[in-house]
């Protein structure tokens, strides 16, 4: 996939706002310099980030390693061993867990990573066998995310491959797909199949989690094309699925170049026969003559054009703006400052005790307005913690209905798999409720804030017009000093509905990761309660078996509700705290920014007065020596 076109305009970029940071420094206006920082350094470390999502046995870990040309990671069907993966670029191949409890990840062999990512299989009915499973699932549990760093051509122009357990994965643990992978990537490939196409879990997947959460920018890739046997049931299944994709998708979603038909083994073994591996003979049966074949290739070339062209050009225009941003107020301030520069040292003086009244003022009604933010939003923590008890309850009543569906022939895990499904899907609404209702919160009382903010920039710049009765240039930059610490300021810290939610469910050490890592990883996980299902029916404990399974419910999600109050308040009140902080302290910075530099304007003006006046004494020093000098020549020129 080539991506080095857009690199070099992502460097041309770079170059062009470093020459503006060096502006902003020469200048002494820090903040606007440290923004420029910001923006260089999300131009450095923003790779794209591709996520693969779909079913079990739909062979997305062979999908993955034919994309990246070479076997990376380990190919299971079974949903109980699968964990994010996440593929990145390095000189070397090396392997690390992070683990949700630990701050540093492990450093793993490739042998390690593989026993620990996909261990063997239970037996029930043997006790030694499912006690290991449960051992290694309750290990699995623990892990966040697995990273793995390899050379390769795929990700070399920065892009970062995400491989996601199985969307039908119930394990509430790794419900941090849904809030923090799928929200951060910038394309997704939802793996189908071409023997299952589209199924009715598929379906409600890509309506709840992709479209669901606002995510178009979406590859839908059927995989086993090879086990289609004429080029008519191939176009059969493409024909199938984008005639059912059409009646989910949105009418502005477009299929064009958006559906792929692969052959994922082929690839896989195509790439490793040209890279020199030896291949089985049954491998070499299923060489294909040429990639193309495969399909991939025209993959990857869409793919590499939307990345580059669509996501990527968006991504630049975004730094390029902020970039103007930053130039139209640091432009504004120097029209200002160039004026004020044309009264004397005195005078500025005089009217700089006035605006240092009015710099005060500032700060205190910005204090008064964030802190009626603080007191609004804090209000509504008593309403979560309400919304979370109930949501536990709603969960245990959930999982007590799904007791009443099992069969007693059925095993301890198909049990299990009943019980969660319905727990889980109680709480992926809990969920979604509550995120959205934060983010209405938010809104709302940010947007009520900003608009207050606003009249205070307006109030400083009619105080700098009236004090210093500045020319029409300024009147020309009005706006700029609203624009650049009023609402770009806004935007940065303001902008909540759409700031304050995507960063927390997308950033790891976002919020929504500190909530699926803390809240979900208080909750039962799989292993646990599989463990203690299988308890129950292997000392011939079978009498009243389901009371007992009511029961052991009933124990497992008592605390759910009590969970999630402490969390998501906790959580809460966290964000509502950094924020009213950064509000704070974006207005401090900004006024006191704008004092330093009408202090800079009189010290550098009564350093030329001074100079001046300097000057003005020296010449009349040497106007006297000169007349003296001629007097002195007068007297004897006779």
């Amino acid at each position: 996939m080539k991506l080095q076109l857009y690199k070099d305009k992502v460097q041309y970029t770079y170059n062009e706002i470093e020459h503006l940071q060096n502006i902003c420094k020469s200048l002494q206006m820090l903040h606007a310099a440290q923004k420029t920082k910001d923006i260089l350094t999300r131009l450095e470390s923003a790779p794209f980030h591709l996520l693969i999502v779909g079913e079990f046995s739909r062979g997305k870990s062979t999908f993955v390693n034919a994309l990246l040309g070479r076997k990376i990671l380990p190919a299971s069907k079974n949903p109980t061993t699968a964990i994010i993966s996440k593929i990145v670029y390095g000189e070397k191949p090396d392997y690390h867990i992070c683990y949700r409890e630990e701050s540093e990840p492990r450093h793993l062999s490739e042998s390690e990573f593989i026993k620990l990512t996909a261990p063997k299989e239970p037996d029930e009915g043997d006790a030694a066998s499912m006690q290991e499973y449960i051992r290694a699932q309750e290990e699995l549990d623990k892990i966040d995310f697995a990273q793995i760093t390899y050379p390769l051509p795929f990700c070399q122009n920065g892009v970062e491959v995400v491989d996601t357990p199985g969307t039908n994965d119930l394990n509430t643990v790794r419900l941090d797909i849904t809030y923090g992978y799928l929200a951060q990537a910038d394309a997704v490939v939802l793996l189908l199949s071409a023997t299952q196409p589209l199924s009715a879990s598929e379906a409600e997947f890509l309506r709840e989690r992709i479209l669901g959460n606002q995510i178009q920018d979406i590859f839908f890739v059927i995989s086993r094309k090879d086990e289609l046997d004429t080029q008519e049931q191939e176009q059969s299944v493409i024909d199938f699925i984008s005639e059912n994709l059409r009646k989910i998708l949105p009418k502005e979603v477009s299929l064009k170049n958006r559906i792929f038909l692969v052959a994922s083994r082929g690839a896989l073994i195509y790439h490793i026969n040209e890279q020199g591996g030896k291949l089985t003979m049954k491998q070499e049966m299923e060489l294909p003559d040429d990639l193309s074949e495969t399909g991939f290739p025209a993959f990857e070339e869409a793919l590499g054009h939307f990345l580059a062209e669509e996501k990527g050009m968006v991504r630049l225009r975004k730094h390029r703006r902020e970039a103007l941003a930053i130039i139209r107020t640091v432009q504004g301030d120097l029209s200002r400052n160039i004026a004020i520069a044309a009264h004397s040292a005195d005078e500025i003086k005089g009217k700089a005790a006035d605006m240092q009244g009015r710099f005060r003022q500032a700060k205190e009604r910005a204090e008064k307005i964030v802190s009626a933010m603080r007191v609004s939003l804090d209000s509504e923590a008593s309403k979560i913690e309400l919304k979370c008890h109930q949501a536990g309850a709603d969960i245990i009543s959930a999982a007590r209905g799904a007791v009443e569906t099992l069969e007693r022939d059925m095993s301890a895990s198909v049990m299990q798999q009943i019980i969660q499904q319905a727990a889980t899907t109680k709480k992926k609404q809990f969920m979604d409720g509550m995120l959205k209702d934060w983010q209405t919160v938010f809104g709302l009382e940010t947007r009520e804030a900003r608009k207050k903010l606003t009249t205070i920039w307006q109030d400083i710049e009619v105080a700098y017009q009236s004090n210093f009765n500045l020319p029409a240039v300024i009147e020309e930059e009005k706006n700029l000093a609203i624009d650049g610490a009023g609402k770009a300021f806004a935007d940065e810290a303001f902008d909540v509905a759409d700031v304050f939610f995507r960063d927390m469910v997308s950033s790891r050490k976002s919020v929504g990761d500190r909530i699926a890592s803390g809240v979900l990883g208080t909750l039962a996980s799989t292993a646990g309660v599989v463990s203690k299902l299988w308890g129950l029916f292997s000392g011939g404990q079978q009498d009243d078996w389901r009371g007992r399974i009511r029961s052991q419910v009933a124990s497992t999600y008592s605390n759910e509700g009590e969970h999630f109050a402490k969390a998501f308040t906790q959580q809460y009140l966290a964000r509502v705290e950094e924020l009213c902080r950064q509000v704070q302290e974006s207005v401090d910075v900004r006024i006191g920014e704008m004092e330093a530099q009408l202090q800079n304007i009189i010290k550098e003006k009564e350093a030329r007065e001074q100079e001046a006046q300097a000057r003005q004494a020296m010449l009349k020093e040497k106007q006297a020596e000169l007349r003296a000098l001629a007097r002195e020549l007068e007297s004897q020129a006779y």
